[in-house]
């Protein structure tokens, strides 16, 4: 799917979709690089439309040549609800904080 609601919303959606946990790296997260102080790693996080793809895939899989630049961000496991952000080596929870489509009032 693509992130474009925001990286900790979607990878959410793969993640209750999938019954499974993920754990990302904020080293990891790719930051855009523009002259503006409000793009960070939290922009990166939960900021949207940048049509990056986001998917999972088993350990050790071969993943097709054709897809240019790839990037491990993080790991997806059954041990664990909830998606989770390493930063500097401590482990806290994730809230989804993109756009969501369809909340309720």
């Amino acid at each position: 799917m693509t992130s474009s609601d925001g990286l900790s919303t979607d990878l959410g959606h793969i993640c209750d979709e999938s019954g499974v946990g993920a754990e990302i790296e904020a080293a990891a997260i790719p930051v855009a690089v523009k002259p503006a102080p409000d793009v960070d790693l939290d922009f990166a996080l939960h900021g949207g439309e940048d049509y990056e793809l986001l998917f999972t895939a088993p350990q050790g899989k071969r993943v097709p040549s054709w897809m240019a630049e790839l990037r491990q961000a993080g790991r997806a496991d059954q041990a664990w609800p909830g998606v989770f952000l390493k930063v500097d080596g401590v482990k806290r929870k994730l809230p989804p904080q993109g756009w969501e489509h369809f909340q309720r009032a």
